[in-house]
């Protein structure tokens, strides 16, 4: 199995998505937070599945599950998440570019 490491503002995002969900609807939310956990495992193994975001970083890529957007680097043996957004945000803007 390969690695996925996650940022501090990582954890901070899925804490403040899944605060979000939970006040709306407690299943759903536990099924979100599951797929977004498959997904972070399949982009483990095939890094390069997402798309290419170079002008947010030059080699942060992003993947979509529902509205939301994991965004993360490949490592040498899995991935580095950066941030997990709704991706209706400012996405420059919550990337300091």
């Amino acid at each position: 199995m390969k690695s996925i490491r996650y940022s501090t503002q990582a954890h901070c995002d899925i804490e403040a998505i899944s605060g979000y969900l939970f006040d709306l609807n407690p299943v759903a939310a536990y099924r979100f937070l599951d797929a977004l956990d498959g997904t972070c495992e399949l982009l483990a193994e095939h890094p390069l599945m997402g798309r290419l975001r170079p002008m947010l970083d030059d080699s942060l890529r992003s993947f979509p599950i529902g509205n939301y957007l994991i965004f993360y680097t490949p490592g040498l043996d899995g991935i580095n998440v950066a941030r997990r957004i709704y991706g209706g945000r400012d996405l420059p803007g919550m990337f300091g570019r």
